[in-house]
């Protein structure tokens, strides 16, 4: 369900808690921007916990979490409890199979990370591979050599190229594996919150000073 301007004549009732995918210097500055929006609509309290990324789909499920700051639209199947799909998209990210050379790109195991819905999808097409619990230890694995092939968005890539945790830029290993916009997702509950979000993502691209990752 997308949120829709008509939900805006509900009370307005903030969520407690956003879970985040954890282990991630972006995603952790995207949800300090979040957090910083959530007080401009009225909901300065809550609070954006760092979850591995398949416990913050269970943790939405159970009602532990209220939502999750941004995720593919392809989560939604693994989403049991009724929820909204927050307009318009947070960021636009651009998914690969990343390789060490062009020679080692076609075989070998692939890293991923686990909870990441995409790249677990990915995985088993691109022939199989190890899970990692954080997008930090999958390119420990990469940069120690434990793996030759990783999927990754490109954001990931040059953050890891700035930050000094990639010794040199990996090959794009093919076309874009997904293109997409990453959403926030609430409980349908909040309804008038993510009108109220929404509202507030407009304004901001209107303005030109939109909350995209870098």
């Amino acid at each position: 369900m997308v949120a829709s301007p008509a939900l805006a004549a509900e009370p307005l009732r903030c969520p407690q808690k956003i879970a985040f995918i954890d282990n991630d210097a972006a995603l952790r500055r995207q949800a300090n921007t979040m957090q910083a929006l959530y007080a401009r609509i009225g909901c300065p309290d809550v609070a954006f916990v760092g979850l591995p990324g398949r416990r913050g789909v269970v943790a939405f499920n159970s009602g532990e979490v209220q939502g999750e700051l941004m995720r593919l639209a392809g989560v939604e199947l693994e989403y049991t409890r009724p929820f909204l799909r927050v307009a318009p998209p947070l960021v636009t990210m651009t998914g690969r199979l990343w390789a060490r050379n062009p020679e080692q790109a076609a075989a070998g195991p692939v890293g991923f990370v686990l909870g990441v819905v995409w790249q677990e999808r990915q995985a088993p097409v691109q022939g199989g591979g190890y899970g990692y619990p954080s997008q930090i230890e999958l390119l420990q694995a990469y940069a120690g050599g434990l793996i030759d092939r990783f999927l990754a968005e490109d954001t990931v890539v040059a953050a890891a190229l700035r930050e000094g945790r990639l010794p040199t830029r990996p090959t794009h290993a093919g076309p874009p594996l997904v293109t997409a916009g990453l959403h926030h997702y609430l409980g349908a509950e909040f309804a008038a919150v993510a009108t109220a979000i929404t509202a507030e993502l407009e304004r901001q691209e209107q303005d030109g000073n939109g909350t995209e990752m870098q």
